[in-house]
């Protein structure tokens, strides 16, 4: 099943009261973004393979498990930077292709801020953490000889029966018939009058697509011992963000296989170039709750609940088609479309546990599991398109266990401290292979830089496969790029406890 494929360039052409309109349409893939989150906050989580829930001691509880703010006593400021870099190696009929994307951003900043008490411990933390990154990038170029994108785009509307008006209208407005890459049918003994397209198959076929943006949290938490061992928390987080895409898709006809016609002129395709912008506002909310049993210099237990967040989407599409052809004389056509459309989603429910072990004072072990049911996702909707893809949602998702794991070691007599871990994070689409898991390992390294201020680094590889649909034929795919993704993602954050 595909994964983190949005088939934005399949913005459908759909007759709506004899009026051609350009309608972006939204997917089970949209709701899936917005649902995932990236790397922990902090440097200090991702070098221990994003483990937080069992371990919760510093500002980063405020986003993993906020019952653990209450161990912390002293006030602490955190501050942190991270770069994300991503590399795609895409196979395309036969075709590699490589590229890269990065993106630079600040991953935290905010102040725990505790509250003197006679016994056990409250304590407040209120700032912003950087949850996810969108930054995305897929390049491809390859001969594809059984199809081209040109039929998906020319309606299959008898205009016989229209009247004057209407028929004017509708091929005034049609995009494949003013860039000549469709033509009149006619057939008066059945009374049919439609578009055909000009363009079957074998076309050169390119494209990048590059996407990029982010989610934010600015939460506010706390967390609050209700017994010696035992404390409980709750953050609220109020979300932000935006996305961005950005496809270039060209086609060509380098070899003269398909002959045309222009203005009554026989000749072949130069190239056909489709721009494809969309732009995300988003705004939602949520709260995190958090249970945190302790063992005070041996072991912590956590669990946590996050409830569904409820997204409102405000989004702005762009379209810019050009058409050129091989001639005597440079003919070129060329057309555009825009529109802004809003949307919700609701992301499901996320369960999770998390234990740290301390063996030796020096060495501390930890682990997460995560379980999250993608068949809860949905779109917040009457439109009748989106409900039928929330059933989509329900046959084509699954439940998955993320599963983390680390360990922190601190060499005392040089203020260091070292870290590693692993993340699993398995595809979210019923019947993906194991290939297309995420897999991240991580490592980092803590430098006391004086009794109070730690310096903490961590370095975080990421690699899986995954596949995108250009365009299909019913439910067939026509033009289907393979993928192997890596992520190198490198964190630095600077906390002050005072």
């Amino acid at each position: 099943m595909k994964t983190f494929c949005k088939i934005y360039w399949l913005v459908i052409v759909m007759m709506i009261g004899f009026q051609i309109q350009t309608v972006n349409a939204q997917y089970a893939e949209d709701v899936l973004r917005l649902s995932q989150f990236g790397s922990s906050v902090g440097a200090r989580s991702q070098g221990m393979g994003n483990t937080v829930v069992g371990v919760a001691d510093d500002y980063s509880a405020l986003f993993g498990n906020p019952a653990g703010l209450s161990q912390q006593k002293d006030f602490e400021f955190s501050g942190g930077l991270s770069r994300l870099g991503y590399g795609n190696d895409v196979t395309f009929f036969g075709n590699k292709t490589t590229d890269n994307n990065n993106a630079m951003n600040l991953n935290n900043l905010g102040l725990v801020y505790p509250i003197a008490t006679s016994r056990g411990g409250l304590t407040f933390a209120f700032g912003f953490g950087r949850v996810a990154n969108y930054t995305s990038i897929a390049s491809f170029n390859g001969f594809n000889s059984s199809s081209s994108i040109v039929p998906t785009t020319v309606p299959s509307t008898n205009t016989y029966s229209y009247s004057d008006a209407d028929y004017n209208s509708f091929y005034n407005n049609s995009i494949p018939y003013q860039l000549w890459l469709a033509d009149i049918f006619t057939d008066t003994v059945n009374g049919i009058e439609k578009l055909v397209p000009q363009i079957l198959k074998n076309v050169q076929q390119t494209g990048t697509i590059r996407e990029g943006g982010g989610m934010n949290n600015w939460s506010f938490g706390g967390g609050i011992d209700i017994a010696p061992n035992i404390s409980l928390g709750i953050t609220l987080n109020y979300v932000t963000g935006s996305y961005s895409y950005d496809r270039l898709y060209q086609e060509s006809d380098p070899n003269n296989l398909n002959s045309l016609v222009v203005n009554k002129v026989s000749t072949y395709l130069n190239q056909f170039i489709w721009q494809s912008t969309i732009t995300d506002d988003i705004t939602g909310f949520n709260a995190l709750f958090g249970l945190m049993y302790r063992k005070p210099g041996l072991y912590r237990i956590g669990v946590t609940v996050k409830l569904p967040t409820t997204y409102e989407i405000s989004e702005t599409f762009t379209d810019n088609y050009s058409s050129t052809f091989k001639s005597d004389y440079n003919t070129s056509y060329s057309m555009s479309t825009n529109g802004i459309t809003d949307y919700k989603v609701i992301t499901p429910t996320v369960l999770s546990g998390g234990i740290s072990v301390q063996p030796f004072v020096w060495l501390m072990l930890a682990g997460d599991a995560e379980y999250t049911d993608w068949t809860q996702m949905k779109f917040d909707t009457d439109n009748p398109d989106l409900i039928q893809e929330n059933k989509n949602i329900q046959s084509w998702m699954r439940e998955t266990w993320n599963l983390r794991g680390g360990a922190e070691a601190t060499i005392f007599d040089w203020g260091i401290i070292l870290r590693a871990g692993i993340e699993s994070k398995p595809s979210p689409w019923k019947g993906d292979p194991s290939s297309y898991d995420q897999l991240t390992y991580t490592a980092g390294v803590g430098v006391l830089v004086d009794a109070g201020s730690t310096l903490n680094a961590s370095f975080a590889y990421g690699n899986w496969n995954t596949f995108r649909d250009n365009y299909t034929w019913g439910n067939t795919p026509a033009s289907r790029t393979s993928e192997s993704v890596t992520t190198q993602t490198f964190n630095l954050t600077f906390s002050h406890r005072f």
